[in-house]
C-alpha cells in the first residue's frame, strides 16, 4: 500500500459561537433529504450521513492523510520511553522519560493541533468538558472522527466500517435499555408488593399464634382445674368408704357387747332364782326341808326350761346372728343412702369432667394440627420470600447505619423516619461527607458556603479566629476533623507535661496550626474551618466537647480528667493482668479488678461494665484487657469505655441535682454559699478540687471573678466543669 507523503497545509475550523450556532442532532437521518449526495450508512432502517470534510477543514486542502510518526520523529528521544500526563485542562500530553516529570514541549502535527483545538473549543462552547455521558459531547466526537475518516482516504473504508459497527452496537444497546426499562420498574413494584404481602402475612400469623397460645393456656388451666376436682372427689369417696367401714366395725362390736350383756343377765337371773328356791326350802329355824318329790319335779321342770331356753338360744343364734337393732339399722341406712347419693353426684360430676377433658383434648389436638398447618404455611412463605429475595435486589439493612453515625441508633431513627431509600442514602452520605450546615441540619452541597465570614480582631473573639478577611471553606469531613482534634489534644497534653498550662486552648490551637502549616493565613483559615466543622458535627461527642472548650463554654479539665482516669485504669488492670497468659483474665477476675480500683461503683454498675466488656469481645472465653482500652486515630473507644463515660456523666448529674436542692431557694449565689452547698453534699471533697470548682463557676470570660450569679447560670457552669464525686482510682 502506497502512502502519500504528508505536507503541512493550512486548516480552518467551523467554530460554534455560543448560542448563535449549534451542532446538528445525533440522528442525522432527519435531514437526509438535504444531504442525499453525502456519504451515508444505514443501521436498523435508519440512515446516518457522514459530515462533509469542509465542516472541519478548508476545501482547498485535498491532500491525502499521512500516518505521522509524531512524536517519535521529533527531537528529544524515542517515543517508546515517553508517558502520558493529564493537564489541568483535562488533556493527555506526552511526558519524556528524560524530562523528570515535566511536560514534553515537542511540537505536534498541525492537523492534529487544529483537530484538538476545534474539539476542545466545541466541548467548551457546549458546556460538556467533563468526561461524562452526553449526546452533545458524543456528536462533537462523531464529527471529529468523520473528519479524520474523510482526511485519511487510504484507511477510510476500514474506519467507516469500525464507526458503523460502533453505531450499530450503540443503537442496539439503546433499544435494549428501552426494552428493559419497563421490566425494571415491574421488578421494583413486584418487590414492594411482595414485601407488603409478607409483612401482612407475618402480622396475621403473629395475631393468630398469639390467640392460639392464649387459648392453649386457658385450656391447660381448665384441664388442671378439672383434674384437681377429680382428685378431690376421689379422695372424698375414699374417705366416705373408710367412714362406712369404721361404722360397720363399731356396729359389730356393739352387737357382741349386747350378746355378752344378755348372757350375763341370764346368769344373774338364774342365780337369783336358785337362791330363792334354796331360801324357800329352809324353814324358819334354818333347817332344810327334804321334799324329794318336789325336788324331782322342780328338777324335771328346770331341765325342760333349760332345753327350751337352749332351743331358743340356738334358734336366735341361728336366725339372728347377723341382725342389728332396728334403730341402728335405720340410722346406718339413712347415712348410707346419703353417701350413695353423694357418690352418684360425684360420679356424674366425674363423668361430666371426663367428657369435658376429652373435648378439651380433642380441641387441643385440633389446635396443634392448626399450629402445625400454620407452621407449614409459614415455612412455605419463608421459602417463597427467600426465593423472591434471591431473585430480586435485596433491601438494604438501614438499621446498621445507626451503629456507625454520630448519635447512635436513636439519632438515625429520627433522621430516617418517613424517608425513601434515596433520601436515606443522601442523609447517610451527608453524615460521612459533612453535608450538613453548622446547625447540624441536612443540606445539599450547593448550600454549604464557599467562604467563611470573618469575626474581627476584638478581644471577645477567640485567638485562633481573629481575622478581618473571609477564608476559604475547605469542607472538612468528619474524619478529617476528628483526626485533627486528636492530634491537637496529643500535642496539648505533651506541652502541658513539659511546660505546664500557660496558654488557653485557643492560643495553643493557633500556634499549633501556624507551626504545622508554616504561615499565619493558613493557620487562621484552618482555625475557621475547624470551628465551622465542629459546629456541623456537633452530634459527635469529641467534636462537641472540643468546640465548647475552644469557645470557653466548658472547662478544659473535663477532657484531661476523663483521659487520665481511663489511662490510669488501663495501666493498673493491664499491669495486674501481666501475670496471666496473653494478658487475658476471666470474667470473675475482671470483676474483682473493677471492684478493687472503682470501689465507689455499685454492684449494678460493675455488672453493666462487665456485660459491656463481654459484648465487646463476644467470641472469646476470656477478656483481653488491652483490647478494652484500645483507641483509634479519631479518639474513639469501645463499648466498655463508652459505658464508663456514661456512668461518670450520670454520677455528675446526680451530684449536680444534690447541689441544686441546696441552692434552688436562693435568688443569687456567691462563692461562699457555693462552698457551703458543695461541702454539705460532699463533706469529703478535697480543698484543691473545691477551690477549682468555685473559681470555674464564678470566672468571667475576661478572667475576672464574678461576685454572684443566679442559680440557673451556676448549674450551667457546673454542667460544663469538672464536677464529680470521685474522679480518681482507689490506691
Amino acid at each position: 500500500m502506497e502512502v502519500t507523503p504528508y505536507t503541512e497545509a493550512e486548516y480552518s475550523l467551523v467554530r460554534t459561537n455560543g448560542s448563535a450556532q449549534r451542532l446538528p442532532p445525533i440522528h442525522s437521518a432527519e435531514s437526509g433529504s438535504r444531504n442525499d449526495n453525502l456519504p451515508s450508512y444505514v443501521i436498523n432502517n435508519t440512515r446516518y450521513v457522514l459530515q462533509p470534510s469542509n465542516v472541519i477543514r478548508d476545501a482547498a486542502d485535498h491532500q491525502v492523510g499521512q500516518l505521522d510518526s509524531w512524536p517519535a520523529n521529533a527531537s528529544g528521544g524515542s517515543g517508546a520511553h515517553r508517558g502520558l500526563a493529564l493537564t489541568t485542562q483535562g488533556r493527555l500530553v506526552p511526558v519524556g522519560a528524560n524530562l523528570r516529570g515535566k511536560l514534553d514541549s515537542t511540537p505536534k502535527p498541525r492537523f492534529l493541533a487544529i483537530i484538538e483545538e476545534y474539539l476542545y473549543s466545541e466541548l467548551k462552547a457546549l458546556g460538556v468538558e467533563e468526561p461524562v455521558a452526553n449526546d452533545a459531547r458524543l456528536q462533537v466526537f462523531r464529527e471529529v472522527f468523520s473528519a479524520v475518516i474523510d482526511d485519511f482516504k487510504t484507511y477510510r473504508p476500514l474506519l467507516s466500517m469500525i464507526k458503523n459497527e460502533y453505531e450499530m452496537m450503540l443503537v442496539h444497546l439503546n433499544d435494549k435499555v428501552h426494552e428493559l426499562e419497563p421490566l425494571r420498574h415491574r421488578l421494583v413494584l413486584l418487590s414492594d408488593e411482595c414485601d407488603k404481602k409478607l409483612m401482612q402475612f407475618r402480622k396475621e400469623e403473629r395475631d393468630d399464634m398469639a390467640l392460639l397460645k392464649e387459648e392453649k393456656k386457658r385450656l391447660q388451666q381448665m384441664i388442671r382445674h378439672l383434674t384437681n376436682q377429680n382428685q378431690n372427689l376421689e379422695a372424698n369417696i375414699q374417705r366416705l368408704q373408710e367412714e362406712v367401714s369404721n361404722q360397720y366395725e363399731l356396729y359389730r362390736k356393739e352387737l357382741d357387747s349386747r350378746k355378752l350383756l344378755i348372757n350375763d343377765a341370764n346368769d344373774l337371773r338364774a342365780q337369783q332364782e336358785k337362791h330363792t328356791d334354796v331360801k324357800e326350802a329352809v324353814d324358819d329355824q334354818g333347817a332344810k326341808k327334804e321334799d324329794t318329790i318336789m325336788m324331782k319335779i322342780a328338777l324335771r321342770q328346770a331341765r325342760k326350761d333349760l332345753d327350751i331356753a337352749l332351743a331358743k338360744i340356738t334358734y336366735m343364734e341361728a336366725n339372728y346372728n347377723d341382725v342389728v337393732p332396728r334403730r341402728d339399722f335405720v340410722a346406718l341406712e339413712v347415712k348410707s343412702n346419703e353417701y350413695l347419693e353423694r357418690i352418684k353426684e360425684f360420679q356424674e360430676l366425674i363423668d361430666n369432667q371426663t367428657r369435658d377433658i376429652e373435648q378439651l383434648r380433642t380441641q387441643n389436638e385440633n389446635l396443634r394440627e392448626d399450629i402445625q398447618s400454620l407452621q407449614r404455611e409459614k415455612d412455605e412463605l419463608n421459602m417463597k420470600n427467600e426465593n423472591i429475595h434471591e431473585g430480586m435486589t435485596p433491601r438494604p439493612a438501614w438499621h446498621l447505619a445507626g451503629e456507625v453515625i454520630d448519635g447512635g441508633a436513636e439519632r438515625w431513627q429520627d433522621i430516617a423516619t418517613n424517608k425513601t431509600s434515596q433520601e436515606k442514602l443522601v442523609a447517610l452520605l451527608n453524615e460521612f461527607t459533612g453535608g450538613n450546615d453548622e446547625n447540624g441540619n441536612q443540606t445539599s452541597s450547593n448550600a454549604v458556603p464557599d467562604q467563611l465570614s470573618p469575626r474581627g480582631e476584638g478581644e471577645q473573639v477567640p485567638f485562633h479566629l481573629r481575622s478581618t478577611k473571609s477564608v476559604k471553606n475547605r469542607r472538612l469531613t468528619r474524619r478529617d476533623v476528628a483526626v485533627l482534634i486528636q492530634e491537637i489534644w496529643t500535642e496539648r497534653r505533651s506541652s502541658n507535661n513539659q511546660e505546664g498550662r500557660t496558654k488557653t486552648l485557643s492560643e495553643f490551637v493557633y500556634e499549633y496550626l501556624r507551626n504545622r502549616y508554616g504561615n499565619h493565613n493558613t493557620a487562621i483559615e484552618m482555625g475557621y474551618n475547624l470551628d465551622y466543622a465542629c459546629k456541623r458535627f456537633k452530634h459527635n461527642e469529641n467534636c462537641q466537647l472540643f468546640s465548647q472548650i475552644l469557645s470557653g463554654e466548658a472547662d478544659e479539665a473535663i477532657y484531661h480528667t476523663t483521659k487520665n482516669l481511663i489511662e490510669q485504669l488501663a495501666e493498673r488492670v493491664i499491669k495486674e493482668s501481666e501475670t496471666h497468659p496473653n494478658g487475658s483474665v476471666t470474667i470473675e477476675q475482671f470483676t474483682e479488678m473493677l471492684k478493687k480500683y472503682l470501689p465507689d461503683k455499685s454492684s449494678s454498675d460493675i455488672t453493666e461494665l462487665v456485660a459491656a466488656a463481654e459484648k465487646e469481645q463476644p467470641s472469646e472465653e476470656q477478656i483481653a484487657l488491652a483490647k478494652l482500652f484500645s483507641v483509634d486515630d479519631e479518639d474513639n473507644y469501645g463499648e466498655f469505655i463508652r459505658l464508663l463515660k456514661r456512668q461518670l456523666n450520670q454520677d455528675k448529674q446526680r451530684y449536680i441535682h444534690d447541689v441544686q436542692e441546696k441552692i434552688e431557694n436562693s435568688n443569687s449565689v456567691n462563692a461562699k454559699d457555693m462552698e457551703q452547698a458543695i461541702r454539705a453534699v460532699n463533706p469529703h471533697i478535697r480543698h484543691n478540687d473545691l477551690v477549682h470548682i468555685v473559681q470555674w463557676i464564678f470566672e468571667a470570660k475576661d478572667g475576672s471573678q464574678v461576685p454572684s450569679m443566679n442559680v440557673r447560670d451556676v448549674l450551667q457552669r457546673l454542667q460544663n466543669g469538672v464536677f464529680y464525686r470521685q474522679h480518681t482510682l482507689s490506691s
